[in-house]
């Protein structure tokens, strides 16, 4: 053991004696491994897959209402008769503290213990709420995500981090907890509504702009009707977007997991303006609607700072439009932007890390708030209003209608 320093009659260290001062640098690399599973079987057969994880552990299967309603009999037979299964209204403003107690509570009566399961199924809200349970319980278990939305299948359900609201600010109380398996099965979107299929389209539109000229094609191509059949048909092609989207992601977030190598991601694109446009709406807005509303805002300051050619802009705005998707909302406001800016710098490192679009494929970023003029905000949001009172003179109205639930 190290000599201590004595005290004189004052309490200050006595200068005579010799100060030993020690140090001890930790330093572990902790392997992380996520299995991402991709079925077009039919559910009873794709859900089969999870007893590898479910057998053996107690299981606490946490899912929504709608789920539960339609997928209850089929879930329990595939997976595991013995889980126990709580059912949650789970949509944006219920992704809060509360919903985590519940759960933690529930696990705490099973009992879940350290080498037990949670298993979420359900949207981007219900997957979220799991694994912040499941990185909270005996300090991290492990849990498996069944994402049944398309914003699920390609984003919200299949990476590492997750998070609740909190007093106001989206996704502000999280972990890096990813899940040990994920399980897409694009047999769940065929009971989705045209509008949970557009706002999941949002997700698909950014990844593709980020890193797939391809995948844009194949949306612009496909996504109409896809949304209007309810991924029946063309299903071939359906099947080739979810996965290819998933896998983009995937290949993005791979390098950089846990962002601890930075905080410019060229997939938070549509993720800078929307956050703050979600919770100011009351969650009246989507999370997908907020993702275009930002995208098509992002676009608009790329043309006019000169970064891109306005035939590209012109062609990501119209295929937000054709998938029903908004591009403008009257909460749109210089000040607000500014605002978001200034609370993505204090999420991102203390830099907003603006993703600009300059061609499909390729960004760049724009590294501080200060960087970006009211002037030029305004003028973005302008243009944006003008195309609307040029095209059908509607706008999306979030003044009164009622915050939406979360059906899945």
């Amino acid at each position: 053991m190290p000599p201590r320093n004595t005290l004189d009659q004052s309490g200050r260290p006595d200068a005579a004696e010799p100060v030993t001062e020690c140090a001890y640098r930790c330093a572990v690399v902790r392997h992380v491994q996520q299995d991402v599973e991709f079925s077009d079987a039919v559910l009873a057969r794709a859900l089969r897959s999870l007893k590898h994880w479910t057998e053996g552990r107690n299981c606490l299967i946490v899912t929504t209402p709608t789920v539960n309603r339609l997928y209850r009999e089929v879930i329990v037979g595939a997976v595991s008769e013995s889980a126990e299964i709580l059912v949650l209204d789970c949509d944006e403003s219920r992704k809060d503290l509360a919903q985590v107690e519940r759960i933690c509570s529930h696990a705490s009566s099973v009992p879940i213990n350290r080498g037990d399961l949670l298993v979420g199924i359900g949207g981007g809200v219900c997957t979220d709420i799991t694994a912040v349970a499941a990185a909270w319980i005996r300090r991290g278990i492990d849990h498996v995500r069944v994402p049944t939305t398309l914003v699920g299948q390609v984003d919200a359900g299949i990476g590492y981090k997750c998070a609740i609201n909190f007093r106001g600010y989206k996704s502000y109380l999280g972990s890096f907890h990813g899940p040990r398996h994920v399980l897409i099965a694009p047999k769940f979107l065929q009971s989705l509504s045209p509008k949970q299929l557009r706002e999941g389209f949002a997700e698909i539109v950014k990844i593709a702009i980020v890193c797939d000229p391809e995948l844009f094609d194949f949306v612009e191509q496909y996504a109409e009707t896809l949304v209007r059949t309810g991924f029946r048909s063309p299903q071939s092609q359906g099947t080739e977007i979810v996965w290819r989207a998933a896998t983009r992601m995937l290949e993005e977030l791979e390098d950089n997991p846990f962002e601890d190598r930075g905080f410019g991601r060229p997939v938070d694109l549509g993720h800078t303006f929307s956050p703050l446009l979600e919770s100011v709406s009351g969650y009246r807005l989507s999370h997908g609607e907020a993702v275009a509303i930002d995208m098509a805002l992002t676009m608009a300051i790329s043309t006019t700072l000169g970064l891109t050619e306005s035939i590209f802009e012109d062609r990501v705005l119209a295929l937000l439009t054709a998938l029903g998707l908004p591009i403008y909302c009257p909460l749109l406001s210089p000040e607000l932007c500014d605002d978001a800016l200034q609370q993505a710098a204090r999420h991102r490192g203390g830099r907003a890390h603006l993703v600009l679009p300059t061609k499909i494929g390729a960004t760049r970023f724009l590294e501080s708030a200060e960087d970006l003029d009211r002037t030029v905000l305004a003028i973005a949001i302008n243009r944006l209003a003008e195309r609307i009172d040029a095209t059908t003179g509607e706008q999306l109205d979030v003044s009164e209608s009622p915050a939406p639930a979360d059906p899945r």
